[in-house]
Protein backbone atom coordinates (compact mmCIF):
# COMPACT_ATOMS: atom_id res chain seq x y z
CA UNK A 1 0.00 0.00 0.00
CA UNK A 2 1.34 3.12 -1.31
CA UNK A 3 -0.48 5.63 0.39
CA UNK A 4 1.91 8.73 1.84
CA UNK A 5 1.92 8.64 5.69
CA UNK A 6 1.58 11.47 6.59
CA UNK A 7 -0.37 14.72 4.37
CA UNK A 8 1.44 16.71 2.13
CA UNK A 9 3.39 19.37 4.04
CA UNK A 10 1.32 22.51 4.35
CA UNK A 11 0.47 25.51 6.64
CA UNK A 12 -2.47 27.30 8.09
CA UNK A 13 -2.81 30.87 9.84
CA UNK A 14 -5.46 32.55 11.72
CA UNK A 15 -5.48 36.05 13.33
CA UNK A 16 -8.39 37.87 15.62
CA UNK A 17 -7.83 40.89 17.43
CA UNK A 18 -8.40 38.96 20.80
CA UNK A 19 -5.99 35.98 20.07
CA UNK A 20 -7.94 33.78 21.99
CA UNK A 21 -10.08 33.12 18.61
CA UNK A 22 -7.10 32.80 16.60
CA UNK A 23 -5.49 30.37 19.40
CA UNK A 24 -8.64 28.33 19.53
CA UNK A 25 -8.47 27.69 15.72
CA UNK A 26 -4.81 26.90 15.85
CA UNK A 27 -5.64 24.11 18.56
CA UNK A 28 -8.50 22.91 16.65
CA UNK A 29 -6.09 22.65 13.33
CA UNK A 30 -3.97 20.02 15.40
CA UNK A 31 -7.31 17.75 15.68
CA UNK A 32 -7.96 17.64 12.06
CA UNK A 33 -4.17 17.63 11.12
CA UNK A 34 -2.01 15.22 13.25
CA UNK A 35 1.38 15.71 14.01
CA UNK A 36 1.01 19.31 13.37
CA UNK A 37 2.89 22.29 15.31
CA UNK A 38 1.91 25.96 16.52
CA UNK A 39 3.93 28.95 16.38
CA UNK A 40 2.37 32.17 18.25
CA UNK A 41 3.69 34.95 16.16
CA UNK A 42 2.43 37.51 18.08
CA UNK A 43 -0.60 37.34 20.90
CA UNK A 44 -3.10 37.75 17.59
CA UNK A 45 -1.63 35.85 15.07
CA UNK A 46 -0.99 31.64 15.16
CA UNK A 47 0.27 29.54 12.74
CA UNK A 48 0.41 25.99 12.10
CA UNK A 49 2.89 23.82 10.40
CA UNK A 50 2.82 20.14 9.28
CA UNK A 51 4.23 17.61 7.27
CA UNK A 52 7.91 18.43 6.20
CA UNK A 53 7.11 22.17 7.34
CA UNK A 54 6.69 21.46 10.73
CA UNK A 55 9.96 22.22 12.01
CA UNK A 56 10.30 25.71 10.47
CA UNK A 57 10.43 28.60 12.17
CA UNK A 58 8.99 32.31 11.48
CA UNK A 59 12.67 33.96 11.19
CA UNK A 60 12.93 33.10 7.54
CA UNK A 61 9.96 33.15 4.64
CA UNK A 62 9.02 29.86 4.29
CA UNK A 63 8.53 28.74 0.48
CA UNK A 64 5.23 26.40 0.21
CA UNK A 65 7.07 24.35 -2.93
CA UNK A 66 9.62 22.42 -3.26
CA UNK A 67 12.88 23.47 -6.13
CA UNK A 68 11.25 27.28 -6.39
CA UNK A 69 13.43 29.37 -9.17
CA UNK A 70 13.47 32.41 -11.61
CA UNK A 71 14.36 32.09 -15.05
CA UNK A 72 17.89 32.20 -13.93
CA UNK A 73 18.48 30.57 -10.77
CA UNK A 74 17.08 28.92 -7.50
CA UNK A 75 15.23 30.85 -5.03
CA UNK A 76 16.97 31.11 -1.62
CA UNK A 77 16.04 32.36 1.46
CA UNK A 78 17.17 35.92 0.60
CA UNK A 79 15.58 36.31 -2.77
CA UNK A 80 12.12 34.86 -1.10
CA UNK A 81 12.40 37.69 1.37
CA UNK A 82 12.59 39.85 -1.92
CA UNK A 83 9.96 38.40 -3.42
CA UNK A 84 7.70 38.49 -0.65
CA UNK A 85 8.35 42.42 0.22
CA UNK A 86 7.79 43.18 -3.51
CA UNK A 87 11.73 44.04 -4.18
CA UNK A 88 11.75 41.10 -6.77
CA UNK A 89 8.96 41.09 -9.64
CA UNK A 90 6.68 38.01 -9.02
CA UNK A 91 6.58 37.71 -12.72
CA UNK A 92 10.25 36.36 -12.78
CA UNK A 93 9.55 33.49 -10.68
CA UNK A 94 8.23 30.31 -12.23
CA UNK A 95 4.95 29.39 -11.43
CA UNK A 96 4.16 27.53 -9.37
CA UNK A 97 5.21 29.55 -6.22
CA UNK A 98 4.26 30.78 -2.74
CA UNK A 99 5.83 31.75 0.42
CA UNK A 100 4.16 33.40 3.67
CA UNK A 101 6.89 35.69 6.21
CA UNK A 102 6.36 37.04 9.23
CA UNK A 103 6.45 40.89 9.54
CA UNK A 104 7.51 41.59 13.25
CA UNK A 105 8.00 44.93 13.01
CA UNK A 106 4.40 45.07 11.73
CA UNK A 107 3.28 42.51 13.47
CA UNK A 108 1.91 40.98 10.31
CA UNK A 109 1.84 37.61 8.28
CA UNK A 110 2.24 38.22 4.63
CA UNK A 111 1.35 35.35 1.63
CA UNK A 112 2.30 35.69 -1.93
CA UNK A 113 1.70 33.04 -4.48
CA UNK A 114 3.36 33.66 -7.95
CA UNK A 115 1.61 35.39 -10.97
CA UNK A 116 -0.73 32.82 -12.55
CA UNK A 117 -1.65 31.35 -9.19
CA UNK A 118 -1.05 28.29 -9.45
CA UNK A 119 0.26 27.53 -6.26
CA UNK A 120 -3.33 27.42 -4.24
CA UNK A 121 -3.74 28.99 -1.05
CA UNK A 122 -6.92 29.99 0.73
CA UNK A 123 -8.83 32.76 2.80
CA UNK A 124 -11.66 32.69 4.71
CA UNK A 125 -13.14 35.85 6.97
CA UNK A 126 -15.73 36.12 9.69
CA UNK A 127 -16.88 35.06 13.19
CA UNK A 128 -14.35 37.87 14.01
CA UNK A 129 -11.74 35.82 12.88
CA UNK A 130 -9.96 35.59 9.43
CA UNK A 131 -7.81 32.44 8.39
CA UNK A 132 -5.25 31.20 5.57
CA UNK A 133 -4.04 27.79 4.58
CA UNK A 134 -2.35 25.72 1.82
CA UNK A 135 -5.81 23.52 2.32
CA UNK A 136 -9.58 24.60 1.79
CA UNK A 137 -10.68 21.75 3.57
CA UNK A 138 -8.41 22.96 6.86
CA UNK A 139 -10.53 26.44 6.74
CA UNK A 140 -13.50 24.44 5.66
CA UNK A 141 -13.37 21.87 8.84
CA UNK A 142 -12.88 24.78 11.78
CA UNK A 143 -15.74 26.58 10.97
CA UNK A 144 -18.97 26.78 13.43
CA UNK A 145 -20.90 27.17 10.56
CA UNK A 146 -19.27 25.58 7.21
CA UNK A 147 -21.49 24.05 4.45
CA UNK A 148 -20.68 22.76 1.00
CA UNK A 149 -20.80 25.16 -1.82
CA UNK A 150 -23.63 23.42 -4.01
CA UNK A 151 -22.53 25.81 -7.26
CA UNK A 152 -18.73 25.22 -6.65
CA UNK A 153 -19.73 21.38 -6.79
CA UNK A 154 -22.18 21.45 -10.05
CA UNK A 155 -19.46 23.63 -12.25
CA UNK A 156 -17.11 20.88 -11.18
CA UNK A 157 -19.42 18.13 -11.82
CA UNK A 158 -19.18 18.86 -15.28
CA UNK A 159 -15.60 20.18 -15.67
CA UNK A 160 -14.21 18.11 -13.05
CA UNK A 161 -12.25 20.98 -11.27
CA UNK A 162 -12.91 24.83 -10.43
CA UNK A 163 -13.35 27.95 -12.16
CA UNK A 164 -12.02 31.79 -10.49
CA UNK A 165 -11.30 31.76 -7.35
CA UNK A 166 -14.56 28.85 -6.40
CA UNK A 167 -13.81 26.04 -4.07
CA UNK A 168 -16.12 23.34 -2.76
CA UNK A 169 -16.75 24.90 0.53
CA UNK A 170 -18.92 27.61 0.97
CA UNK A 171 -16.79 31.02 2.67
CA UNK A 172 -13.20 29.50 1.22
CA UNK A 173 -11.73 31.06 -1.54
CA UNK A 174 -8.39 30.77 -3.70
CA UNK A 175 -6.38 33.38 -3.46
CA UNK A 176 -6.23 35.17 -6.71
CA UNK A 177 -3.11 35.13 -9.36
CA UNK A 178 -0.16 37.38 -8.12
CA UNK A 179 -1.64 38.29 -4.87
CA UNK A 180 -0.06 39.39 -2.25
CA UNK A 181 -2.21 39.21 1.49
CA UNK A 182 -1.59 40.28 5.01
CA UNK A 183 -3.70 38.74 8.19
CA UNK A 184 -2.88 41.32 11.25
CA UNK A 185 -5.32 41.36 14.59
CA UNK A 186 -7.97 40.09 12.64
CA UNK A 187 -7.87 42.24 9.81
CA UNK A 188 -7.47 40.75 5.88
CA UNK A 189 -6.39 42.84 3.36
CA UNK A 190 -5.35 41.74 -0.28
CA UNK A 191 -3.50 43.39 -3.33
CA UNK A 192 -3.86 41.83 -6.55
CA UNK A 193 -1.06 42.55 -9.67
CA UNK A 194 -2.73 42.91 -12.83
CA UNK A 195 -1.91 39.75 -15.43
CA UNK A 196 0.94 42.27 -17.65
CA UNK A 197 -0.80 43.81 -20.69
CA UNK A 198 -0.31 42.04 -23.82
CA UNK A 199 2.30 44.40 -25.95
CA UNK A 200 2.06 44.99 -29.90
CA UNK A 201 2.46 41.72 -31.62
CA UNK A 202 5.66 40.16 -32.76
CA UNK A 203 6.03 39.00 -36.97
CA UNK A 204 5.68 35.13 -36.93
CA UNK A 205 9.16 34.58 -37.92
CA UNK A 206 10.82 36.84 -34.73
CA UNK A 207 8.38 35.37 -32.06
CA UNK A 208 9.51 32.04 -33.24
CA UNK A 209 13.01 33.10 -33.13
CA UNK A 210 12.45 34.72 -29.55
CA UNK A 211 10.69 32.18 -28.10
CA UNK A 212 12.99 29.55 -29.20
CA UNK A 213 16.18 31.46 -27.24
CA UNK A 214 13.97 31.89 -23.94
CA UNK A 215 13.31 27.87 -23.82
CA UNK A 216 17.14 26.81 -24.65
CA UNK A 217 18.72 29.79 -22.15
CA UNK A 218 16.43 28.48 -19.54
CA UNK A 219 16.95 24.56 -20.19
CA UNK A 220 20.99 25.42 -20.34
CA UNK A 221 20.66 27.43 -17.02
CA UNK A 222 18.61 24.40 -15.42
CA UNK A 223 21.18 22.08 -16.95
CA UNK A 224 24.25 24.02 -15.11
CA UNK A 225 23.12 24.23 -11.91
CA UNK A 226 21.07 20.89 -11.92
CA UNK A 227 23.14 18.10 -14.38
CA UNK A 228 20.74 15.25 -12.81
CA UNK A 229 17.57 17.22 -14.26
CA UNK A 230 15.20 14.69 -16.22
CA UNK A 231 13.29 15.34 -18.91
CA UNK A 232 9.87 14.18 -18.76
CA UNK A 233 9.10 13.30 -22.74
CA UNK A 234 6.03 12.47 -24.59
CA UNK A 235 4.55 11.72 -27.85
CA UNK A 236 3.80 15.31 -28.30
CA UNK A 237 4.76 18.23 -29.29
CA UNK A 238 5.63 20.22 -26.33
CA UNK A 239 8.08 17.97 -24.40
CA UNK A 240 9.73 17.61 -27.86
CA UNK A 241 10.40 21.38 -27.62
CA UNK A 242 12.35 20.78 -24.54
CA UNK A 243 14.67 18.16 -25.58
CA UNK A 244 14.85 20.21 -28.31
CA UNK A 245 16.26 23.20 -26.84
CA UNK A 246 19.05 20.97 -24.40
CA UNK A 247 21.97 21.60 -26.57
CA UNK A 248 23.02 18.71 -28.94
CA UNK A 249 26.39 18.35 -26.63
CA UNK A 250 24.56 17.63 -23.60
CA UNK A 251 21.43 15.48 -24.20
CA UNK A 252 22.91 11.73 -24.02
CA UNK A 253 23.79 13.21 -20.36
CA UNK A 254 20.36 13.94 -19.93
CA UNK A 255 18.14 10.85 -18.78
CA UNK A 256 14.37 10.90 -20.04
CA UNK A 257 11.09 9.19 -18.66
CA UNK A 258 7.73 8.71 -20.16
CA UNK A 259 4.76 7.25 -18.31
CA UNK A 260 3.39 4.38 -20.07
CA UNK A 261 -0.26 5.13 -21.23
CA UNK A 262 -2.18 2.08 -22.54
CA UNK A 263 -3.60 2.81 -26.15
CA UNK A 264 -0.79 5.76 -26.56
CA UNK A 265 2.23 5.97 -28.94
CA UNK A 266 4.25 8.06 -25.99
CA UNK A 267 6.57 5.30 -25.26
CA UNK A 268 6.99 4.29 -29.36
CA UNK A 269 8.15 7.40 -29.98
CA UNK A 270 9.75 8.85 -26.90
CA UNK A 271 12.01 5.37 -27.02
CA UNK A 272 12.46 6.36 -30.71
CA UNK A 273 13.73 10.23 -29.99
CA UNK A 274 15.98 9.58 -27.15
CA UNK A 275 18.17 6.64 -29.47
CA UNK A 276 18.51 8.88 -31.76
CA UNK A 277 19.70 11.26 -29.36
CA UNK A 278 22.12 9.00 -27.45
CA UNK A 279 19.75 9.51 -24.12
CA UNK A 280 19.52 7.45 -21.15
CA UNK A 281 15.51 6.42 -21.12
CA UNK A 282 13.26 5.43 -17.84
CA UNK A 283 9.28 4.12 -18.33
CA UNK A 284 6.92 4.10 -16.05
CA UNK A 285 3.72 1.66 -15.97
CA UNK A 286 1.04 1.67 -14.24
CA UNK A 287 2.00 -2.05 -12.77
CA UNK A 288 0.61 -2.84 -9.37
CA UNK A 289 -3.31 -1.30 -9.30
CA UNK A 290 -4.95 -5.22 -10.28
CA UNK A 291 -2.94 -6.15 -7.18
CA UNK A 292 -4.76 -3.69 -4.73
CA UNK A 293 -7.02 -4.54 -2.53
CA UNK A 294 -10.50 -2.84 -3.30
CA UNK A 295 -9.80 -1.16 0.44
CA UNK A 296 -6.68 -0.30 -0.54
CA UNK A 297 -8.15 1.66 -3.71
CA UNK A 298 -10.17 3.52 -1.70
CA UNK A 299 -8.03 4.55 1.23
CA UNK A 300 -5.08 5.76 -2.29
CA UNK A 301 -8.21 7.35 -3.67
CA UNK A 302 -9.64 9.26 -0.55
CA UNK A 303 -5.58 10.47 0.22
CA UNK A 304 -5.67 11.98 -3.58
CA UNK A 305 -8.77 13.87 -2.96
CA UNK A 306 -7.62 15.13 0.44
CA UNK A 307 -4.35 16.87 -0.81
CA UNK A 308 -6.44 17.50 -4.58
CA UNK A 309 -8.55 19.76 -1.58
CA UNK A 310 -11.53 17.76 -3.14
CA UNK A 311 -11.16 20.48 -6.17
CA UNK A 312 -9.84 17.92 -9.22
CA UNK A 313 -10.14 14.26 -10.17
CA UNK A 314 -8.84 11.99 -7.21
CA UNK A 315 -9.03 8.76 -9.57
CA UNK A 316 -6.83 9.71 -12.11
CA UNK A 317 -4.49 11.66 -9.75
CA UNK A 318 -4.39 8.14 -7.19
CA UNK A 319 -3.47 6.27 -10.19
CA UNK A 320 -0.42 8.43 -11.41
CA UNK A 321 0.59 8.70 -7.85
CA UNK A 322 0.97 4.79 -7.69
CA UNK A 323 2.70 4.71 -11.17
CA UNK A 324 4.90 7.41 -10.64
CA UNK A 325 5.94 7.69 -6.78
CA UNK A 326 7.90 10.53 -5.33
CA UNK A 327 10.72 8.53 -4.67
CA UNK A 328 13.23 9.75 -6.77
CA UNK A 329 14.16 13.92 -5.86
CA UNK A 330 16.25 15.07 -9.41
CA UNK A 331 14.17 17.82 -10.72
CA UNK A 332 11.80 17.32 -13.40
CA UNK A 333 11.77 18.99 -17.07
CA UNK A 334 8.03 19.21 -17.96
CA UNK A 335 6.08 20.33 -20.88
CA UNK A 336 2.96 22.12 -19.45
CA UNK A 337 2.30 25.65 -21.08
CA UNK A 338 2.26 24.78 -24.59
CA UNK A 339 -1.07 24.50 -24.39
CA UNK A 340 -1.32 28.33 -24.15
CA UNK A 341 0.34 28.74 -27.22
CA UNK A 342 -1.55 26.71 -29.76
CA UNK A 343 -4.81 27.88 -29.64
CA UNK A 344 -6.13 24.77 -27.56
CA UNK A 345 -9.68 25.75 -28.07
CA UNK A 346 -9.89 26.80 -31.44
CA UNK A 347 -12.53 25.45 -34.10
CA UNK A 348 -14.01 26.16 -37.11
CA UNK A 349 -12.55 29.18 -39.42
CA UNK A 350 -10.97 32.34 -37.54
CA UNK A 351 -13.73 34.66 -38.20
CA UNK A 352 -13.82 38.23 -36.33
CA UNK A 353 -16.35 37.67 -33.70
CA UNK A 354 -16.88 38.50 -30.21
CA UNK A 355 -17.78 37.16 -26.94
CA UNK A 356 -21.30 35.53 -26.37
CA UNK A 357 -23.01 33.13 -24.33
CA UNK A 358 -24.00 31.30 -27.47
CA UNK A 359 -20.14 30.78 -28.34
CA UNK A 360 -19.68 30.14 -24.35
CA UNK A 361 -22.38 27.41 -24.44
CA UNK A 362 -20.71 25.94 -27.61
CA UNK A 363 -17.38 25.46 -25.91
CA UNK A 364 -18.38 24.17 -22.47
CA UNK A 365 -20.49 21.60 -24.05
CA UNK A 366 -18.26 20.16 -27.03
CA UNK A 367 -14.95 21.31 -25.38
CA UNK A 368 -15.18 21.51 -21.76
CA UNK A 369 -17.92 19.17 -20.17
CA UNK A 370 -17.46 15.90 -22.38
CA UNK A 371 -14.34 14.38 -20.62
CA UNK A 372 -15.65 14.89 -17.20
CA UNK A 373 -18.88 15.34 -16.31
CA UNK A 374 -20.82 13.18 -14.10
CA UNK A 375 -23.63 12.05 -15.93
CA UNK A 376 -26.59 13.87 -15.88
CA UNK A 377 -28.49 10.37 -15.10
CA UNK A 378 -26.83 10.05 -11.77
CA UNK A 379 -27.70 13.40 -10.53
CA UNK A 380 -30.93 14.73 -9.49
CA UNK A 381 -32.87 16.32 -12.10
CA UNK A 382 -32.86 19.79 -10.71
CA UNK A 383 -29.22 19.77 -9.37
CA UNK A 384 -28.03 18.83 -13.25
CA UNK A 385 -29.98 21.10 -14.73
CA UNK A 386 -28.85 24.05 -12.83
CA UNK A 387 -25.56 23.16 -12.53
CA UNK A 388 -25.42 23.25 -16.53
CA UNK A 389 -26.91 27.05 -16.48
CA UNK A 390 -24.43 27.95 -13.28
CA UNK A 391 -21.03 26.57 -15.38
CA UNK A 392 -22.06 27.86 -18.73
CA UNK A 393 -22.73 31.26 -17.06
CA UNK A 394 -19.26 31.17 -15.10
CA UNK A 395 -17.40 30.46 -18.34
CA UNK A 396 -18.94 33.15 -20.14
CA UNK A 397 -18.35 35.38 -17.57
CA UNK A 398 -14.69 34.37 -17.60
CA UNK A 399 -14.37 34.82 -21.34
CA UNK A 400 -16.07 37.95 -21.34
CA UNK A 401 -13.67 39.38 -18.54
CA UNK A 402 -10.81 38.23 -20.59
CA UNK A 403 -11.09 39.66 -23.85
CA UNK A 404 -13.82 41.36 -26.30
CA UNK A 405 -12.39 38.95 -29.37
CA UNK A 406 -13.60 35.01 -29.09
CA UNK A 407 -10.55 33.65 -30.16
CA UNK A 408 -8.39 35.56 -27.54
CA UNK A 409 -10.77 35.24 -24.94
CA UNK A 410 -10.25 31.24 -25.50
CA UNK A 411 -6.15 31.56 -24.84
CA UNK A 412 -7.00 33.71 -22.09
CA UNK A 413 -9.25 31.79 -20.15
CA UNK A 414 -7.20 28.07 -20.86
CA UNK A 415 -4.21 30.62 -19.32
CA UNK A 416 -6.44 31.99 -15.93
CA UNK A 417 -8.74 29.11 -15.83
CA UNK A 418 -7.63 25.90 -17.33
CA UNK A 419 -3.85 26.22 -15.76
CA UNK A 420 -4.47 27.69 -12.99
CA UNK A 421 -7.20 26.13 -11.70
CA UNK A 422 -7.05 22.47 -12.72
CA UNK A 423 -3.20 22.24 -13.90
CA UNK A 424 -2.92 24.06 -10.43
CA UNK A 425 -4.23 21.91 -8.35
CA UNK A 426 -2.24 18.95 -9.19
CA UNK A 427 1.00 21.03 -9.17
CA UNK A 428 -0.09 22.26 -5.73
CA UNK A 429 -0.76 18.36 -4.58
CA UNK A 430 3.11 17.53 -5.72
CA UNK A 431 4.39 20.59 -5.61
CA UNK A 432 6.95 18.98 -2.36
CA UNK A 433 7.65 15.69 -3.93
CA UNK A 434 10.12 17.05 -7.15
CA UNK A 435 11.30 20.03 -7.93
CA UNK A 436 9.20 20.28 -11.62
CA UNK A 437 10.28 23.18 -14.02
CA UNK A 438 8.02 24.06 -16.74
CA UNK A 439 9.65 26.59 -18.81
CA UNK A 440 6.64 27.12 -20.91
CA UNK A 441 5.43 28.96 -17.64
CA UNK A 442 8.52 31.21 -17.66
CA UNK A 443 6.23 34.98 -18.28
CA UNK A 444 8.93 35.80 -20.72
CA UNK A 445 7.48 32.80 -22.87
CA UNK A 446 3.82 33.48 -22.40
CA UNK A 447 4.03 37.24 -22.85
CA UNK A 448 4.87 35.88 -26.49
CA UNK A 449 2.07 33.72 -27.20
CA UNK A 450 -0.05 35.66 -25.64
CA UNK A 451 0.98 39.00 -27.81
CA UNK A 452 0.46 36.54 -31.11
CA UNK A 453 -2.72 36.83 -33.13
CA UNK A 454 -5.19 33.61 -33.44
CA UNK A 455 -3.93 32.82 -36.46
CA UNK A 456 -0.12 32.55 -36.30
CA UNK A 457 -0.70 29.81 -33.18
CA UNK A 458 -3.74 27.73 -34.96
CA UNK A 459 -3.01 24.08 -35.34
CA UNK A 460 0.27 24.59 -33.46
CA UNK A 461 1.84 26.64 -36.05
CA UNK A 462 4.14 28.83 -33.48
CA UNK A 463 5.08 25.59 -31.14
CA UNK A 464 6.29 24.10 -34.76
CA UNK A 465 8.05 27.01 -35.82
CA UNK A 466 9.42 27.26 -32.63
CA UNK A 467 10.70 23.24 -33.03
CA UNK A 468 12.16 24.43 -36.36
CA UNK A 469 14.49 26.88 -34.88
CA UNK A 470 15.76 24.54 -32.10
CA UNK A 471 16.13 21.26 -34.11
CA UNK A 472 14.88 21.18 -38.08
CA UNK A 473 15.53 17.35 -37.57
CA UNK A 474 13.04 16.94 -34.56
CA UNK A 475 11.19 18.69 -36.23
CA UNK A 476 10.59 15.84 -39.47
CA UNK A 477 9.53 12.76 -36.96
CA UNK A 478 5.85 12.42 -36.50
CA UNK A 479 3.82 13.25 -33.74
CA UNK A 480 1.64 10.54 -31.86
CA UNK A 481 -0.78 9.68 -34.08
CA UNK A 482 -0.07 13.53 -36.13
CA UNK A 483 1.69 14.40 -38.96
CA UNK A 484 5.47 15.75 -38.09
CA UNK A 485 5.53 19.76 -36.86
CA UNK A 486 7.32 20.69 -39.62
CA UNK A 487 3.69 20.05 -41.27
CA UNK A 488 2.29 22.16 -38.99
CA UNK A 489 4.79 24.68 -39.10
CA UNK A 490 5.08 25.07 -43.12
CA UNK A 491 1.48 25.71 -44.16
CA UNK A 492 1.31 24.67 -47.83
CA UNK A 493 -1.72 23.38 -49.74
CA UNK A 494 -0.76 19.92 -49.40
CA UNK A 495 -0.20 20.39 -45.89
CA UNK A 496 -3.24 22.52 -44.89
CA UNK A 497 -5.25 19.51 -46.88
CA UNK A 498 -3.58 17.10 -44.12
CA UNK A 499 -4.67 19.28 -41.33
CA UNK A 500 -8.28 19.90 -42.23
CA UNK A 501 -8.54 15.91 -42.66
CA UNK A 502 -7.17 15.71 -39.39
CA UNK A 503 -9.28 18.47 -37.92
CA UNK A 504 -12.39 16.91 -39.69
CA UNK A 505 -11.73 13.54 -37.85
CA UNK A 506 -11.44 15.04 -34.43
CA UNK A 507 -14.51 17.28 -35.05
CA UNK A 508 -16.45 14.08 -35.83
CA UNK A 509 -14.71 11.97 -32.52
CA UNK A 510 -16.04 14.79 -30.42
CA UNK A 511 -19.57 14.80 -32.06
CA UNK A 512 -19.76 11.11 -31.38
CA UNK A 513 -18.04 11.65 -27.74
CA UNK A 514 -20.62 14.76 -27.24
CA UNK A 515 -23.83 12.60 -28.56
CA UNK A 516 -23.15 9.15 -26.96
CA UNK A 517 -22.59 10.97 -23.37
CA UNK A 518 -19.00 9.42 -23.35
CA UNK A 519 -16.20 10.54 -21.24
CA UNK A 520 -12.58 9.60 -21.57
CA UNK A 521 -11.36 8.14 -18.28
CA UNK A 522 -7.88 8.28 -17.13
CA UNK A 523 -5.19 5.93 -17.36
CA UNK A 524 -5.93 2.87 -14.80
CA UNK A 525 -9.12 5.00 -13.90
CA UNK A 526 -11.64 2.29 -14.75
CA UNK A 527 -9.53 -0.55 -12.92
CA UNK A 528 -9.69 2.30 -9.58
CA UNK A 529 -13.18 3.14 -9.55
CA UNK A 530 -14.08 -0.45 -10.32
CA UNK A 531 -12.19 -1.50 -6.86
CA UNK A 532 -13.57 1.61 -5.03
CA UNK A 533 -16.97 1.19 -6.10
CA UNK A 534 -16.97 -2.57 -4.64
CA UNK A 535 -15.27 -1.25 -1.48
CA UNK A 536 -18.25 0.72 -1.05
CA UNK A 537 -20.32 -2.16 -1.51
CA UNK A 538 -18.76 -3.82 1.28
CA UNK A 539 -19.15 -0.66 3.82
CA UNK A 540 -22.30 1.06 2.26
CA UNK A 541 -22.31 3.25 5.37
CA UNK A 542 -19.16 5.49 3.71
CA UNK A 543 -22.00 7.10 1.34
CA UNK A 544 -24.48 8.27 3.81
CA UNK A 545 -23.26 11.51 4.37
CA UNK A 546 -24.35 12.26 0.64
CA UNK A 547 -27.80 11.08 0.75
CA UNK A 548 -29.30 13.95 1.62
CA UNK A 549 -27.35 16.51 -0.56
CA UNK A 550 -29.48 16.14 -2.89
CA UNK A 551 -26.90 16.49 -5.45
CA UNK A 552 -27.11 12.45 -6.83
CA UNK A 553 -30.47 10.68 -7.29
CA UNK A 554 -31.09 8.65 -3.87
CA UNK A 555 -31.96 5.55 -6.54
CA UNK A 556 -28.73 5.71 -8.59
CA UNK A 557 -27.19 6.07 -5.05
CA UNK A 558 -28.86 2.69 -3.92
CA UNK A 559 -28.32 0.88 -7.45
CA UNK A 560 -24.47 2.13 -6.95
CA UNK A 561 -24.35 0.18 -3.36
CA UNK A 562 -26.38 -2.64 -3.98
CA UNK A 563 -24.58 -3.51 -7.16
CA UNK A 564 -27.20 -3.19 -9.68
CA UNK A 565 -26.02 0.54 -10.95
CA UNK A 566 -22.56 0.86 -12.32
CA UNK A 567 -20.55 4.25 -11.71
CA UNK A 568 -18.17 5.63 -13.98
CA UNK A 569 -14.94 6.95 -13.27
CA UNK A 570 -16.56 10.81 -13.62
CA UNK A 571 -18.75 10.07 -10.81
CA UNK A 572 -16.80 7.66 -8.15
CA UNK A 573 -14.36 10.71 -8.40
CA UNK A 574 -16.98 13.46 -7.69
CA UNK A 575 -18.41 10.35 -4.74
CA UNK A 576 -14.90 10.71 -3.94
CA UNK A 577 -14.56 14.06 -3.32
CA UNK A 578 -18.31 14.75 -1.52
CA UNK A 579 -17.26 11.97 1.11
CA UNK A 580 -13.45 13.49 2.08
CA UNK A 581 -15.40 17.04 2.00
CA UNK A 582 -18.06 15.55 3.77
CA UNK A 583 -15.92 14.48 6.16
CA UNK A 584 -14.81 18.18 7.76
CA UNK A 585 -18.13 19.82 6.85
CA UNK A 586 -20.95 19.10 9.30
CA UNK A 587 -23.48 21.53 7.79
CA UNK A 588 -24.47 20.55 4.10
CA UNK A 589 -27.22 22.54 3.19
CA UNK A 590 -26.86 24.94 -0.08
CA UNK A 591 -25.92 28.81 1.11
CA UNK A 592 -28.31 31.61 0.72
CA UNK A 593 -28.81 32.93 -2.74
CA UNK A 594 -27.80 29.49 -4.14
CA UNK A 595 -29.57 29.05 -7.48
CA UNK A 596 -30.02 25.32 -6.77
CA UNK A 597 -33.50 24.32 -5.51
Amino acid sequence: MSTPAERTPGFAVFSSASGQLARERARRTTSLVPAASVIAADEHTHVVLWGDLRHRTLDAPIVLTRGARTSRADVGPDEARRIVTGELDLRDVLPPFAAIDWDAALGRLVLVVDWLGMRHLYLSEGDGIVGASSSSAVLAGLSTDRRIDREAIGVQSLLGWQLGAGTPFAGVQKMGPGSRVTLSRGVLTSCEDPPAPVRDAPSAADAARTAANVLSDFVSVQLDGHPDTVLQLTGGLDSRLLLAAIPRNRRSSVEAMTLAVPGSSDVEIASRLVVDQGMKHRTVELRGLQALTDEDAWSLCAAAARDLDCSADPVAFASIRWADPAQSQQPRLAGLGGEVARGFYYFGPLAPVGVSRTLASVLAQWRLFPNERVSPDALEPAFAAAATEIAVDRVHDALTSASDTWWTATDEFYLWQRMQRWAGTLASATCFDRPVINPMLDDRFVRIARALPPADKKNMRFLSRILLELDPDLANIPLDNRPSPRTYAEPSAANRCRLAALQARKVVGKAQQRWSHVTHPPPGGELLAGKVVRHWRTDPQILDPLRHLGIFRQSWLEGVVTGGQPADPSAVALLVNLVVACGTVPALTAGSGSRFP
